[in-house]
């Protein structure tokens, strides 16, 4: 399996489109768009406030992502064609994140803070991309999720580590766990430090950043087997925020200070 490295400088968060041809990123505070091979980047926002952590609905039509444009942190949504400008879906006073969209493309997975008292934790809500009252999924808390394709499972991250703190093993450090749609939970990990991140691919597999070879690199996990396999082997610095195509055939990530994107068949 060969990484290849996509030429920006500094860019962050990324994300494939549904078929792998297209990542979105961004880049000095805005979104960007550049072939999954390398070329000349597109710019799909331009606005003062910082725009970051695109995701992709899995028709490739839309793309949604946190703004600061109103203050805090939102959601803001937008077609991929730039025919329309953002639409702002969330208005609390917390800062909400973008995990993905649920398979029917209809609303938006997001992270955020919103239960009173609590100094600490995200729980998981949906909003329509049409707007209204946002609906909690899951009042449990997590870091970050993801719908497997099908909508019947959501992969999800427990866990009390600071993403930056680098090789800590102990009772807080992030894990896997599934939620079926019968409401049914499972833990999938169970190493020492952290497993988080976790992106579904097409064969029901799901990918994951782990820093059980060291430094953070990508893995693929089967979920019958427990079994984990090794994608990525950079050394040095940590791999950050993986994210793969909707149809499984490239994972795009952070390395260093550069978009990477790698294939998990090789």
């Amino acid at each position: 399996m060969t990484a290849t490295a996509i030429e920006a400088p500094l860019p962050r968060h990324p994300a494939p489109s549904p078929d792998g041809s297209k990542i979105a990123f961004s880049w000095q505070g805005d979104l960007w768009l550049v072939p999954a091979q390398g070329g000349q980047a597109t710019r799909l926002t331009a606005h003062p406030a910082v725009e970051r952590s695109p995701i992709w609905s899995r028709d490739g039509s839309l793309i949604a992502f946190a703004s600061n444009r109103h203050g805090n942190n939102d959601i803001l949504v937008m077609p991929v064609d730039r025919s329309a400008a953002p639409t702002r879906l969330t208005f609390a006073s917390t800062g909400d994140t973008p995990e993905c969209f649920t398979p029917d493309g209809n609303s938006v997975l997001f992270t955020s803070q919103r239960f009173e008292g609590v100094s600490r934790g995200l729980q998981l809500w949906t909003v329509s991309i049409s707007g209204g009252t946002p609906s909690i999924v899951q009042d449990a808390f997590v870091l970050n999720a993801a719908y497997s394709p099908d909508g019947e499972t959501l992969a999800f991250v427990r866990g009390g580590t600071p993403w930056t703190r680098r090789g800590y093993r102990g009772s807080g450090s992030r894990n896997l766990w599934l939620r079926t749609s019968n409401g049914e939970y499972s833990q999938l990990t169970d190493f020492e430090g952290d497993d988080d991140q976790p992106s579904w691919l097409d064969d029901g597999t799901i990918a994951f950043l782990s820093a059980r070879s060291g430094r953070k690199n990508v893995y693929q996990i089967e979920i019958a087997s427990g079994t984990a396999t090794q994608l990525t082997f950079h050394e040095g610095s940590a791999v950050r925020f993986p994210k793969a195509s909707a149809n499984g055939r490239l994972i795009a990530y952070e390395f260093e200070d550069r978009l990477w994107a790698v294939s998990p068949d090789g």
